[in-house]
């Protein structure tokens, strides 16, 4: 791309584990000429580190007159408001800041609870993975492509599969239910595949009237089960109801659906 051409609040479409995002120049000559500063929006990362939106713009405010978002050790990162090619205004903090964001409010979590402090480590994890291949493509191929960094992302999320479904089903729950009951509904799921709590589930796992730890009671392998309860749980993050029960309910309908004849 001819750096000349880069404008502030041009989009640049990214990709972190299943969701797509999206980058924006905040200067195009923010790290010297021809290198533009590029920022990510509050809106959307707040998934992707395990924050809720509520949480992150709760912390932003005017100090010295500058928008900025304040964590728990008393560090302060500016928040730029730009508005992008595609007529929407965003709230953006510079991309390398998210990541000493992450750093900063892993070290002093607060009040966060395990989720959004898991999400802050996944993040780092990422960045890291993908910054360390990067460089070595460079060196190695003088070049580092869109088609590089695809590959790369589809490797680190094969090595945990389900996992970023998870954790988009924590948000959920956190989102939807006043109460954050993340057993709660764990229970709820279980209970809607195969009529039985998760630990009492897992038990039968463990030790199976069959005398198989891959037969439960109910003759549903362990396997099965659980992939049948991530599916389920990715169908809940997917639907993204208001009513997280409407959401839980469905999804197990449509799990029942795709499992037919595996869960009795």
């Amino acid at each position: 791309m001819d750096s000349s051409l880069v404008k502030a609040g041009q989009i640049i479409p990214l990709r972190y584990e299943n969701r797509d995002l999206k980058a924006i120049v905040i200067d195009p000559n923010g790290l010297g000429p021809g290198k533009p500063s590029i920022g990510l929006g509050i809106r959307g990362m707040d998934r992707l580190i395990g924050i809720p939106r509520n949480t992150l713009s709760s912390r932003v405010s005017q100090i010295d007159g500058v928008n900025q978002l304040k964590l728990p050790s008393g560090n302060a990162f500016r928040v730029s408001q730009i508005l992008a090619e595609d007529n929407n205004e965003y709230l953006l903090i510079e991309a390398s800041d998210w990541v000493s964001i992450a750093k900063d409010w892993a070290k002093d979590p607060g009040k966060l609870r395990k989720p959004a402090r898991d999400g802050l480590i996944d993040f780092l994890g990422w960045y890291a993975a993908q910054g360390i291949y990067a460089q070595a493509y460079t060196i190695i191929r003088k070049v580092y492509t869109s088609e590089d960094s695809k590959a790369i992302q589809n490797w680190i999320l094969s090595r945990e599969t389900g996992k970023p479904y998870r954790i988009e089903w924590g948000f959920e729950v956190t989102d939807k239910d006043p109460r954050k009951r993340y057993g709660y509904w764990t229970n709820y799921v279980y209970r809607g595949l195969f009529g039985m709590d998760a630990a009492e589930m897992k038990a039968h796992w463990e030790s199976p009237v069959q005398g198989s730890r891959q037969i439960a009671r109910n003759y549903i392998p362990e396997s099965i089960g659980l992939e049948a309860v991530a599916y389920c749980e990715k169908m809940v993050a997917l639907l993204d109801f208001d009513d997280v029960q409407e959401a839980h309910d469905t999804a197990i309908q449509l799990t029942k659906t795709k499992f037919r004849g595996q869960l009795h």
